[in-house]
């Protein structure tokens, strides 16, 4: 019998899981940690933390690539896990470490982009489901208000924050958080210095790119099993077997979603979940001027086409210094590209439904980003 090909890596598939089967170590070591190193984080003084707050395949890896690469910016890396709760005594001994020079490869979404363990990646999402119940269950509104109470976590987060940027050696907090988009007015009440960023994407080439990755890391867990386990352990859920809808406050739609999924209209699934996503966040946008001047709409598909206008406007959002504008486009701007490596392939029937779905939306954020 052939031997199972592995996608996932000892770390992350044994010890990985074995702090998870143990879920109270984690914020333990994490206060013993913040007890130990409290006089280096004393210090710190924070800059503006910045999220990046797209639904997946909008283009927000390529941003967080982007501004991690400043050195004001430090985010989570994927040499960071599985040892997430003692971010500075991690990175102390990973400096440490006889390892061999970190070489880049093409990460496992297949799309072009090369990563290494120093480069950024979002996990953030494995505290959320720690501290917030019901996390990622679509029967449950994941609409975080400004008032909820949450006093442990925010604790939490604040001194985590301090502990990467004062082991980094940097000034400001960065983060991609796919699900945050319903968190927002929460984040913005308890962090109101905070920028976030919400890249969106033409509707249908971003349904193409999910149905994309959903094909492709459904048959990389029919290969190994393990995917499905590290992708719930880390919060990704945004496609492959484990897929799940995102409830933005309406059950009804979020059922919807759902039994697309089931049925196997994943095309329509996606596309139901891009306007529950991106519809909620304009409507808070429209009733919130305090958040829509803390968020910036960027459309993926200008920053292709037109990459230095479009990374000024970032730049401005985040209050960028000359020389760091100067950096990513000299960096970025030649090298910004629509994607090229699969097409969309709908039918005529299928466009057209989710043309329906998504154009009055569509058109209404083209408005307001323009």
């Amino acid at each position: 019998m052939p031997a199972r090909t592995r996608h996932v890596p000892f770390s992350q598939r044994y010890v990985a899981a074995w702090l998870a089967a143990r879920r109270q170590w984690g914020p333990h070591l994490s206060r013993w940690e913040s007890a130990a190193v409290s006089d280096a984080i004393e210090a710190i003084r924070p800059g503006a933390p910045v999220w990046i707050c797209g639904m997946a395949r909008s283009g927000s890896t390529i941003l967080l690539e982007i501004l991690n690469g400043l050195p004001q910016f430090t985010a989570h890396r994927y040499s960071d896990y599985p040892w997430l709760w003692i971010p500075y005594w991690w990175n102390r001994l990973h400096s440490r470490l006889p390892l061999a020079a970190a070489a880049k490869q093409e990460r496992a979404h297949r799309d072009g982009l090369a990563v290494s363990r120093d480069s950024p990646e979002a996990f953030e999402e494995v505290f959320w489901m720690h501290f917030f119940e019901d996390r990622h269950d679509p029967a449950t509104s994941q609409i975080l208000e400004p008032d909820y109470r949450a006093e442990e976590f925010l604790l939490f987060l604040r001194q985590h924050q301090r502990k990467l940027l004062a082991v980094r050696g940097a000034r400001r907090y960065l983060a991609k958080a796919n699900y945050h988009l319903p968190r927002l007015g929460f984040l913005h009440h308890h962090f109101p210095d905070a920028r976030f960023v919400i890249p969106v994407r033409e509707p249908l080439a971003q349904v193409a790119s999910l149905l994309k990755q959903d094909a492709l890391f459904c048959r990389l867990d029919r290969e190994d099993p393990a995917v499905s386990a590290h992708l719930a352990r880390i919060g990704h859920f945004e496609f492959g077997p484990g897929k799940r809808a995102l409830n933005m406050g309406d059950a009804d739609e979020a059922a919807a979603i759902t039994a697309c999924f089931a049925r196997g209209e994943l095309a329509e699934g996606f596309a139901r979940q891009w306007v529950a996503q991106y519809g909620f966040a304009l409507r808070r946008m429209r009733e919130d001027a305090d958040l829509c001047s803390a968020c910036l709409w960027l459309s993926h598909d200008r920053l292709c086409e037109a990459p230095r206008i479009e990374l000024q406007r970032l730049g401005n959002h985040l209050g960028l210094a000359a020389d760091e504008q100067k950096l990513i486009d000299d960096r970025w701007a030649s090298r910004l590209h629509k994607p090229d490596y699969y097409a969309a392939g709908f039918s005529e029937k299928e466009t057209d439904l989710l043309h329906s779905l998504t154009a009055p939306l569509w058109l209404e954020l083209q408005s307001w980003i323009a």
